[in-house]
């Protein structure tokens, strides 16, 4: 069986006049962040993608804070705003899981935001290190249950350094999204899906699809479908 997911990512949306009527080709959406940077059209967005889709599974990025250190109260409004569907889902802290597929989400701060000062990158490092945690962890209980066959990863951040395809990021993390990996010992990752990059990319890389659909500047812009076996 197949269970199916429309990715869009990297909207940057400067209003909320976004319209993805009739764009749909999936029951379910999943974001991984960079929709806006004003919070207002971020609720917008999201409240329409909810009409479009029975499912919208998201997860923040660097547009949707202003500063690490403004992280809790920005996670605390996201989860406010994904309140106010039912249909929406905020992935941070949060798993779900549809038929034998579970998501899990995390924005990983890594390599997509410069800190400020050296207390900002104190915080930086915490946050990042917080963020490998949970999906290490959270991977690690899934091996567990029986009906999860397959995991698919959301994460803002670039997850391996080769699909930075020779550009640099804005810094270099302390620590790597995909150690966590090494919590898979089933090998139920299938995906991993990812933001912070005008290139589209989808390779697999040790029996995982690695992937995006930004829309940077694209016109029109469409969905990308994705189906994972289980």
């Amino acid at each position: 069986m197949n269970l199916s997911f429309d990715v869009i990512s990297d909207l940057q949306l400067q209003s909320g006049d976004f319209d993805w009527e009739g764009k749909a080709t999936s029951l379910y959406c999943v974001i991984p962040g960079n929709i806006s940077d004003d919070m207002d059209v971020v609720k917008k967005t999201l409240l329409h993608l909810s009409t479009c889709y029975q499912g919208v599974f998201f997860i923040d990025g660097s547009l949707e804070h202003d500063s690490v250190r403004d992280r809790d109260f920005r996670i605390k409004e996201l989860t406010g705003i994904t309140k106010l569907a039912k249909n929406l889902v905020y992935l941070h802290d949060n798993v779900v899981v549809i038929d034998n597929v579970a998501l899990i989400g995390a924005n990983g701060w890594n390599g997509n935001y410069v800190p400020e000062d050296t207390t900002a990158e104190i915080d930086l490092v915490c946050a990042e290190y917080e963020d490998v945690s949970y999906l290490g962890n959270t991977i690690d209980k899934l091996q567990e249950l029986t009906d999860v066959t397959k995991i698919v990863i959301v994460t803002n951040s670039i997850p391996l350094s080769k699909l930075y395809y020779g550009d640099e990021p804005l810094r270099y993390s302390q620590v790597s999204l995909t150690d966590t990996l090494v919590r898979d010992t089933e090998h139920k990752v299938s995906h991993w899906i990812f933001g912070s990059t005008d290139r589209i990319i989808d390779i697999m890389d040790n029996d995982i699809n690695y992937l995006n659909n930004p829309q940077y500047s694209r016109n029109p812009y469409y969905a990308k479908r994705i189906e994972v076996l289980y």
